[in-house]
């Protein structure tokens, strides 16, 4: 007999022998309870009617309330309302855990009872032993000499110790409140008692979040001393949370940090911030650093995003990013935001049909740069945009249209609204021959009406009251068709040992030659490079204020080879021809003769022992660098070196940027199994070069145990970021927590991120 309902059985059998009034009790309430749902298989089921026993034998398995029991032999005693089973014996929880015995003994509803030799398995894959365990009420565990760990068993040797382990005299887990608490527990380390805890408790492994302390962090900046976070935890509801992050300083001040996140059921919203009354950073300096204050003055921080899905087609959001002052993040490094030069905080409401997209957006800037004023730094209310691209007509083309609507404006400089659209026609071709053609017109029409710009200084677009020169008001429109026509034929050639693609391509773009009005402002193109990625563009700016005008001809060569042998390469050259001449403001830009600069491209990988990546822009005239990009990696990952070198032009457009070259070298090794290890130096190259960062990293990683030495020393000054050592330690003991401990300018000198924490 394979399939029996167990509420069957019991009613069967106890209607012809039951006369005991415990096992009547039961048998009513089994069958007056219609949600019981308890089911049986079995390869045979025996009814000893003369002992009031069921007996179910070989691949036994019962369903009850989401619990299943899998056993070799059950018996069920209707006079006790007990179940015992025997012979590899596993219970599956409703929350996912899994637990092995050798021999249980459970009431019927599997709620109370005990059981030998207990190994559990939880969700996570932690796991948890006792010699024995008792079960009350269906809440509470009592286990006896527990041992606790989450870490992998050894594949080789399975009776050795793991990395870390919690052994106790006693442990209970509380199943409404979703914790295990320890009575004498020892923290051994690679089977050796290294902690004792006469009591210790964690939230179980099934729980994903907890209200509660989280582990601290403790740090050392050389500016404002040493500190010490303790963030607390609190679980509000199941879709949303709070962490409250009092941080304490030696120098006598206070941090709090605030973070609030809660999820809706078509978007979620989080913000957090910080605020402190502490040191004020003055403008003057002390022996070539800035000297500071204390002050009563409250800085403080706010970062928030909210983002709602109102239909399928629509959905909007408000993102929100400020700070008190622009030396706040690189003052308090604790917070770990280091990488911040300009808040950018939006609100915007965006549109999907089809192919198309609309998005209107108002936009405002914070700049923490030198230089920065909240004054002459722009908002845009608001800025629209709208895309739409067709289905392919009977000849195979699309058309297309781009719409942009701007509105800018300063409480002091260059106010500007400007209403620009595109509209095109493309189709693509493909000869007999196996020729690419791509055909297609443009045209494009912008109209500006423009406010207060100093066109007298064309590189400073926000001129202030103290620059003086006559001030442009008026409209000014503007128009600019296009044709262009790409034409391309890769030549495949296979070898023996390899395959080889050679790639001709041509490109040739038509319009009107048109200068670039000194009464326009230029807002958004200010940034303009020429590399492998826009050549063939028909337009090549970044964003709509300059125009892309004038007859060219691109022309270039992409090559690839694939071997097994001697790995893959590839390589791309290409210039621009104009048949105008090019105009002032692309000077610098590679573009400012007829002939262009050259832009070059060149990859190349063995299989994991070696990847490079290079890009260039080179002198037309004796292939000099003036632009390049190379990453280089040798090695596996017992032993890697990779470098990366990176050159940067001046931008004409911004006075306040400069060239520069930056060169990084990094060894690292995986020298041992979850050993890591790394040492890096990034330089400054030129004249007034040197080093700028130091660092090295020792770590220790496996899927329950992290721990980690990271060490820098830094080289720089920028306002005011001193010189100075990091010195990171991290302890991470998966569901217990983590200890956390630096000592220098930042909180992680890798990323530039807080260092994470379980919550």
């Amino acid at each position: 007999m394979r399939y029996f309902s167990l509420f069957s059985i019991i009613l069967v059998t106890f209607s012809l022998i039951s006369k005991n009034a415990k096992s009547s009790v039961f048998d009513q309430r089994i069958s007056s309870n219609n949600k019981t749902n308890s089911l049986i298989y079995a390869d045979e089921v025996i009814d000893e009617k003369d002992l009031d026993l069921i007996i179910a034998k070989g691949n036994v398995e019962i369903v009850r309330n989401d619990r299943t029991l899998l056993a070799d032999v059950v018996t069920y005693n209707k006079k006790t309302d007990l179940l015992t089973a025997s012979g590899n014996v596993k219970i599956q929880e409703p929350k996912g855990e899994i637990i092995f015995l050798d021999y249980a003994e459970l009431s019927s509803d599997f709620k109370d009872g005990f059981v030998n030799h207990v190994r559990m398995l939880f969700p996570d894959e932690a796991r948890l032993v006792a010699t024995r365990a008792k079960r009350e009420h269906g809440e509470l565990t009592h286990f006896d000499s527990p041992v606790y760990s989450p870490c992998k068993l050894c594949k080789n040797d399975p009776s050795k110790s793991p990395l870390w382990q919690v052994k106790a005299r006693h442990a209970e887990w509380d199943e409404m409140k979703e914790d295990i608490y320890y009575t004498d527990a020892f923290l051994e380390m690679f089977g050796w008692p290294t902690f004792y805890f006469p009591y210790f408790s964690h939230p179980a492994p099934n729980v994903k979040r907890r209200t509660g302390l989280l582990a601290p962090t403790f740090s050392y900046i050389s500016d404002i001393g040493a500190s010490v976070t303790t963030p607390v935890f609190f679980v509000l509801a199941e879709d949303k949370d709070l962490t409250l992050s009092p941080t304490f300083f030696t120098k006598k001040f206070f941090m709090l940090q605030a973070e609030y996140r809660q999820r809706f059921e078509r978007g979620e919203f989080s913000i957090s911030g910080s605020m402190t009354s502490g040191e004020e950073i003055r403008n003057q300096l002390l022996q070539d650093r800035p000297k500071t204050k204390e002050s009563g003055k409250m800085r403080w921080h706010v970062f928030s995003k909210t983002r709602y899905e109102f239909t399928k087609h629509i959905r909007g959001g408000l993102n929100i990013e400020r700070a008190s002052d622009p030396t706040y993040f690189q003052r308090y490094k604790n917070l770990g935001i280091t990488r911040n030069t300009i808040l950018t905080s939006k609100a915007y409401l965006e549109g999907f049909w089809g192919r198309s997209y609309g998005q209107i957006q108002n936009v405002f800037f914070q700049g923490l740069r030198d230089g920065d004023r909240s004054a002459t730094t722009p908002k845009m209310l608001p800025m629209v945009d709208y895309n739409f691209l067709s289905q392919p007509d009977s000849l195979g083309g699309r058309f297309s249209f781009d719409g942009n609507f701007l509105s800018l404006t300063r409480k002091e400089g260059t106010d500007i609204q400007r209403l620009s659209g595109t509209g095109g026609w493309q189709v693509p071709y493909l000869s007999s021959w196996g020729e690419i053609y791509t055909i297609g017109a443009k045209l494009r029409g912008d109209t500006y009406h423009i406010k207060d710009f100093n066109y007298t200084r064309p590189s400073a677009q926000q001129p202030t009251l103290q620059q003086k020169g006559p001030l442009f008001n008026g409209t000014i429109s503007r128009a600019l068709p296009q044709a262009y026509a790409n034409w391309r034929m890769p030549f495949v050639r296979p070898f023996a040992e390899y395959r080889l693609i050679a790639e001709p391509i041509i490109g040739f773009v038509a319009s009107p030659n048109i200068k670039h009005p000194n009464k326009l402002p230029n807002e958004d193109s200010r940034f303009f490079e020429l590399d492998d990625i826009n050549l063939f563009s028909e337009n090549r700016m970044a964003g709509l204020d300059r125009i892309d005008g004038g007859t060219r001809l691109n022309y270039g060569f992409n090559t690839d080879a694939f071997s097994k042998m001697i790995g893959n390469t590839n390589l791309f050259i290409g210039q621009s021809f104009s048949f105008n001449k090019p105009h002032e403001n692309l000077r610098g830009t590679g573009t400012h003769k007829n002939f262009s600069d050259y832009v070059a491209r060149f990859k190349y990988n063995y299989k994991n022992w070696i990847n490079l990546k290079t890009r260039f822009l080179l002198d037309r005239n004796n292939l000099a660098s003036k632009r390049s990009e190379i990453s280089v990696g040798v090695g596996q990952p017992i032993l890697r070196f990779q470098t990366d070198f990176i050159q940067l032009p001046r931008l004409a457009e911004d006075p306040n940027d400069k060239a520069g070259k930056q060169i990084r070298f990094t060894l690292s090794s995986n020298f041992i199994e979850n050993w890591s290890a790394s040492i890096s130096t990034t330089r400054e190259l030129g004249r007034r070069g040197g080093t700028l960062v130091n660092s090295g990293t020792l770590t220790y990683s496996d899927e329950c145990f992290i721990f980690s030495h990271s060490l820098s020393k830094t080289f720089y000054v920028d306002k005011d970021v001193k010189p100075g050592i990091t010195y990171i330690f991290r302890i991470v003991f998966k569901n217990l927590g983590e200890i956390s401990q630096g000592f220098g300018n930042k909180t992680n000198f890798l990323t530039g991120e807080p260092i994470p924490q379980k919550r």
